[in-house]
């Protein structure tokens, strides 16, 4: 086979790898997905914000910059009231999700003992509007709303939330139900739910506004969508191939790897 045969098939798996990176993880690209916090950055008093509409974070009081599932993340202490705030007003309306929103994140809780409070509010929006929550008593996975100023929907965990790292997606949907994951697998949920109240207050992390009830355990990865992601989507996102950032170095590997058979 000629060296110019060659070169040209070469040429062609590299465009097709490229492609086929292009089709499958185009995760920032999309709109919908409002926060996206690595918690990458290891330092400092803010955590940066991957998606396209910049809403960062604040650290108050300090929560630990420590090892994640993948590279670095936050470690709450329920004694220190410590956890990530973003408000929720005029400037970012885009986090007022009250009919359709998916969340999802890693999160290591530790032994039961070591939780602070019964309820331990690891990551919601508003006062008490929507929550994922640990609840010491039982351990499980409950995620809560509210709708006419009251108590509407209360979705709950079949299984016990494991102490060690376990990945959580919770989606919420008025046009059909409220779905609990544990590492992309169904472990619970409610029924088909009301609209949510209009979110006041803030976005938090390890705390609900207005930075009350804290948790204890590490969290890292934390995502929201603005719709209902799909059990594909889930599973890239557990596996951190959903953006694009990995994929990219792929290609280069690949491409060396190529070339150096080339040569």
């Amino acid at each position: 086979m000629s060296k110019t045969c060659s070169f040209s098939i070469l040429s062609c798996l590299v465009l097709l790898s490229l492609t086929i990176v292009n089709l499958s993880h185009a995760g920032l690209d999309d709109k919908s997905l409002l926060i996206y916090f690595s918690f990458d950055e290891g330092k400092g008093k803010e955590a940066k914000d991957g998606s396209q509409h910049g809403h960062d974070g604040e650290l108050v009081k300090s929560p630990k910059w420590v090892d994640g599932k993948f590279e670095k993340a936050l470690q709450f202490n329920g004694n220190d009231g410590n956890y990530v705030i973003v408000p929720i007003d005029n400037a970012n309306h885009a986090l007022q999700t009250l009919k359709t929103l998916s969340v999802a994140f890693w999160v290591k809780r530790g032994p039961t003992k070591d939780q602070i409070r019964d309820w331990n509010y690891m990551i919601g929006a508003g006062s008490l509007r929507w929550h994922v929550i640990f609840k010491k008593g039982g351990e499980k996975t409950y995620f809560w709303t509210q709708s006419g100023g009251t108590w509407a929907q209360k979705g709950i965990s079949d299984d016990i939330q494991p102490e060690d790292w376990v990945h959580i997606t919770v989606t919420h949907d008025t046009k059909s139900n409220v779905t609990i994951y544990f590492d992309g697998k169904k472990a619970g949920g409610g029924d088909k739910p009301p609209e949510i109240d209009e979110i006041d207050g803030s976005f938090m992390v390890g705390a609900r506004n207005p930075g009350i009830e804290f948790f204890t355990g590490i969290i890292d990865e934390v995502y929201l969508f603005n719709r209902v992601i799909d059990k594909n989507e889930m599973q890239e996102i557990m596996d951190g191939t959903f953006l694009p950032v990995q994929p990219a170095d792929r290609v280069t590997t690949s491409w060396a790897h190529i070339k150096a058979k080339r040569d």
